[in-house]
């Protein structure tokens, strides 16, 4: 239980008031897709770092469960991965997507590999966009501060942060954003400060946790660890990326605000790492799970300055769902919806608003039956991964494309085998000790061999 004086409610209430009144305070100039999904492609290199690195790192209490779960080896499944595929999509993807016209990957993936493929791929991108895990760790911060209980929490969080969204758009998240980033790094640099005061220096605590939680590879697995390292390609195929960088003013800036924006991702990995550790050996209990920093907080930090430690935490979630609700709603209206239903083009605004609301919903569904940030995050992405890749990659980064009837098996191969293999391990018909094989390696063989067989049946074809 989270106990708050008036002063920190003031403290959240009004840098949630700035969050709120400058996403109302952008409007579209038109009404046209490109405005509301894209910003009109104008976005700077400040609003486009900010909105990047916020609407990336709004897993932010996945970090306090991942750390009772894996300990610092939480920095080699969700930090290293990230930076080595951001890093790859900047200097071989980011200039390619910003110069193409589309501005969403399905729209892409339409583009190059036809409407079959592009109705399989929005529904793989819309499952990963779900701002599920966002939604939930929102419900939790609110349910933590107000006792309102979980579901009416989840529900209140998700609609009152993505209601700017009718109006702005990207615009309005962007902006929105820029208060985000600065508060993620103050909340946590002023928490660790006092961490560090009353615990020690970083390598005395780190000495003093389980010998597990000191292991950067979580458990001796490596091939769990590699499973996390895969799953950082995520990059490569998540819609939310390639939107921002589709969004920027030009492509030079698209290129250096992902490199920029990686950069400030190790700060943050340094600084949030360090913060779950302190938390993990102060609470001395490893069930907490998304609730470690808020409890943490709530125990250390004084009258006021709990405040902003919580804004902090508020605003990059808030950021991050209101991003991923956008992207998820534009995939399911403009991208799904409105391509079965073959209306024009003059209609993906209101197609675009409607799914909106669909992916609130899809969110608030989702943040209720699976409670739990990191399963969301893995099991969600190792279905959506094997299939988008290889499509993802030849649609982009090189230059000769698949075929579509390639794509189209890539596509159902790699995200289909993952699901029958969850559905096989659900319906225990693979015994009672079935292989210890992480999905997403599942998903990527299966994805592989459509791939290697499509080529050599087309090679054939050609002889």
């Amino acid at each position: 239980m989270v106990t708050f004086a008036w002063q920190d409610f003031a403290v959240v209430g009004a840098v949630l008031a700035a969050f709120l009144l400058l996403g109302f305070s952008a409007k579209i100039r038109d009404n046209t897709a490109i405005q509301l999904i894209a910003a009109g492609r104008k976005l700077t290199l400040p609003f486009f770092v900010a909105t990047l690195v916020t609407t990336w790192y709004g897993g932010i209490l996945g970090i306090g469960e991942a750390f009772g779960w894996y300990g610092i080896g939480t920095w080699l499944i969700l930090g290293l991965p990230y930076y080595v595929f951001g890093l790859c999509f900047a200097f071989f993807m980011a200039r390619r997507v910003r110069s193409e016209e589309e501005i969403s990957l399905p729209e892409r993936i339409a583009r190059v590999y036809g409407k079959p493929a592009a109705i399989v791929a929005a529904l793989l991108v819309a499952l990963i966009a779900a701002p599920a895990a966002h939604i939930f760790m929102l419900g939790t911060l609110v349910d933590l501060t107000t006792q309102v209980g979980l579901e009416l929490a989840v529900i209140a969080g998700a609609v009152i942060g993505s209601l700017f969204l009718y109006r702005g758009g990207l615009l309005a998240d962007a902006r929105s954003n820029t208060i985000s980033f600065v508060m993620m790094y103050v909340s946590f640099v002023l928490i660790l400060v006092f961490a560090i005061r009353a615990y020690g220096a970083p390598p005395e605590v780190l000495a003093q946790l389980p010998a597990d939680k000191q292991d950067l590879i979580p458990f001796g697995d490596i091939l769990h660890a590699l499973s996390w390292f895969f799953l950082g390609s995520w990059t490569f195929v998540d819609p939310g990326f390639h939107q921002r960088v589709a969004s920027a003013i030009d492509a030079q800036t698209s290129k250096r605000g992902v490199i920029v924006s990686v950069g400030c991702w190790v700060v943050f990995d340094l600084l949030s790492i360090s913060v779950a550790m302190y938390a993990y050996h102060a609470m001395q209990n490893p069930e907490l799970g998304a609730a470690l920093f808020p409890l943490f907080g709530n125990e250390i930090l004084p009258t006021g300055l709990k405040g902003v430690f919580f804004a902090g935490m508020f605003g990059v979630i808030t950021s991050a769902m209101v991003g991923y609700t956008l992207v998820c709603g534009s995939t399911l209206g403009r991208d799904i919806a409105m391509r079965l239903s073959n209306a024009p083009e003059t209609r993906a605004v209101l197609f675009t608003r409607c799914g909106i609301a669909g992916a609130t919903l899809i969110g608030i569904v989702l943040a209720l039956a699976i409670p739990s940030v990191v399963f969301l995050w893995y099991d969600l992405g190792a279905i959506a991964i094997p299939g988008l890749f290889y499509p993802t990659l030849f649609a982009y980064a090189i230059r000769k494309p698949l075929s579509p009837r390639a794509a189209l098996i890539c596509l159902v191969a790699g995200s289909g085998s993952v699901l029958l293999w969850y559905t096989l391990l659900k319906l225990e018909a693979l015994g009672a000790n079935p292989p210890n094989i992480a999905p997403i390696f599942v998903g990527m063989i299966s994805a592989t061999a459509a791939l290697t067989v499509s080529a050599a049946v087309e090679r054939s074809k050609r002889q």
